[in-house]
């Protein structure tokens, strides 16, 4: 009997917008945010500016971005862990220092965290010798959705993270 294929759901978008919810109710807060500039050459003269937008598209984007009066927290999240997120957080980081609709708040530090829901001891530790935050937060549905995959993606690789 052939397995039903699961049906995409966006998780990542879930769970990070219960993160803000639940840690930072009452501070500024933007999801799926672009970040970057535009190279000028892309930008033809003759664009309008609805056009312009439209390119915005091209940009990368982080899962969210929460500007307090302290700092601004740059947030990936992941139910599974993932070493590419640590890149993409650095990345992104770059990336907002020349994002011109944050340079408002870019005289506050910039807080880099990853929201994860099954842990892995070595990417926790390479990323918080990255200066990532490693923040392990797992609703209740995530452990559902959880034991809905194979056994080996139900808990974090078995690498020994040393010392």
């Amino acid at each position: 009997m052939k397995k039903e294929p699961r049906k995409w759901e966006p998780r990542e978008t879930r769970l990070v917008s219960e993160y803000i919810v639940k840690f930072y109710p009452k501070d500024r807060h933007f999801t799926r945010v672009r970040l970057g500039a535009l190279h000028p050459e892309l930008l033809p003269e003759k664009l309008s500016d609805e056009e312009r937008r439209m390119l915005v598209v091209w940009k990368r984007w982080a899962d969210a971005i929460v500007v307090t009066r302290t700092k601004v927290i740059l947030i990936e999240a992941a139910i599974l862990p993932d070493p590419g997120d640590i890149s993409k957080l650095l990345l992104y980081e770059y990336l907002l220092r020349h994002t011109p609709e944050f340079e408002q708040y870019l005289d506050r530090p910039i807080e880099k965290q990853l929201v994860i829901c099954v842990e892995d001891p070595l990417l926790t530790k390479i990323a918080r010798g990255s200066d990532i935050k490693v923040i392990a937060f797992a609703p209740e549905w995530v452990s559902d959705y959880v034991r809905s995959l194979a056994g080996r993606k139900q808990r974090g690789p078995m690498t020994y993270p040393g010392g």
